[in-house]
């Protein structure tokens, strides 16, 4: 009996030493002594929540072109090539949106080159795409992804700028310059502009640029002797110290940016310039006629013979052979003027003529009309006076 006692006595004094180190047992005296015993539980730590990141800002999208409709005969511009190629096609088409009889084509792949072999070879796939496409005049931009070297079999790759891949991608350059001018249209061929990819180092940014001037002077004498249209946009995307710029004048003067973020493509207003230098070619041939704009299968004219009166008209019958036969009436100076029936009828005793010189009838002249039988001559169609079958 004495032991329990002993042992409730203690259990009491745990319990009123918890309640006093801990004052909030007050209100809950089991979980207090147990928290005594055991220990205060660990707290669950709060969840941390992070701040949401600002979203990033996309650039704003280019306003989609709208085109008016397009004739059924309309002429069809076909652009080939690369991702710069893709660039020009958006900049003609805004510059013929508003023309019926023009419309652009746009048959580009963005990774296309002349450096891969096999199916990726880009001089195959554009052969394939004039054989199915109408074209009446060809636009093309090829090079801005052949900065890398060209595979030969069983030999060393040939690294860009070297005697050798200039050989070799000269090749096919020929063979692809063929292509176009095995169509028999007029072609364009745009230039590479100087870049600024900021991925690379100031050495390799210039290496680029260098390779891409160097490719303009491999493909310019090519396209040239082939009947093309090189064009150079190289200055109209540098400052005036001939160097990289990403602002430059519009086509209304406007300084704007004309090069993209990455220092190689172009914005809108990029594109819309570089297309300006086709453009103007395009509406010399075409809309100022110097090509017809739809080829017209020859008509057959008819020609329909002048009417007497109109020769008579229009110019003097032809003088008969010289010397004249009969020289035509005179009047005497020193006698009185003689009546109108001898002038008419030439001299006493002439027979009247009844043709003049040349075959034409002297009944159907005007002369005739007016002072022999007295009647009004008949004013040409279309003159102020010609009355004659006008509603009173």
């Amino acid at each position: 009996m004495r032991g329990r006692l002993t042992i409730l006595i203690s259990a009491l004094i745990f319990a009123l030493a918890g309640l006093v180190a801990e004052p909030a047992a007050a209100q809950d005296p089991v979980g207090g002594f147990f928290r005594f015993l055991f220990g205060q539980p660990r707290q669950p730590q709060p969840i941390q929540v992070l701040p949401a990141e600002p979203p990033k800002k996309k650039a704003p999208a280019e306003p989609k072109i709208v085109e008016a409709p397009k004739n059924p005969n309309a002429q069809v511009v076909l652009v080939l090539g690369d991702v710069q190629a893709q660039g020009v096609g958006v900049g003609l088409q805004m510059a013929f949106a508003d023309e019926p009889s023009i419309v652009v084509v746009s048959k580009t792949r963005a990774t296309a080159g002349l450096t891969r072999d096999g199916e990726s070879e880009w001089g195959k796939h554009a052969q394939k795409i004039l054989a199915e496409n109408k074209a009446d005049f060809i636009v093309t931009s090829i090079g801005i992804n052949d900065w890398q070297s060209i595979a030969q079999p069983g030999a060393k790759p040939l690294e860009p700028g070297s005697e050798e891949w200039n050989r070799v991608y000269g090749e096919r350059l020929d063979r692809y310059v063929a292509q176009l001018k095995a169509t028999g249209k007029p072609f364009w061929w745009i230039g590479h502009p100087p870049t600024a990819d900021p991925e690379l180092g100031p050495t390799r940014r210039a290496a680029y640029s260098g390779f891409l001037s160097s490719l303009n002077d491999l493909i310019r004498p090519r396209v040239q002797a082939a009947g093309g249209t090189f064009v150079d946009i190289w200055t109209a995307f540098t400052d005036e110290d001939g160097r990289y710029t990403q602002t430059g004048p519009d086509l209304d003067g406007q300084v704007k940016r004309l090069r993209a973020s990455d220092g190689i493509l172009f914005t809108r207003a990029g594109q819309r310039k570089i297309a300006f230098f086709v453009e103007a070619d395009l509406h010399r041939l075409i809309l100022r006629g110097e090509l017809p704009v739809t080829p017209e299968e020859p008509r057959e004219e008819k020609i329909v013979a002048p009417k007497p009166e109109d020769i008579m008209l229009g110019g003097p019958p032809p003088l008969p052979p010289a010397p004249w036969a009969s020289v035509g009436p005179v009047i005497p100076l020193d006698g009185g003027p003689p009546n109108g029936e001898t002038v008419l009828a030439g001299a006493a005793g002439a027979k009247t003529p009844e043709v003049m010189p040349g075959g034409y009838p002297i009944a159907a002249t005007p002369a005739h009309h007016r002072f022999v039988e007295g009647l009004p001559i008949e004013a040409p169609a279309g003159r102020v006076d010609a009355i004659a079958g006008r509603r009173p």
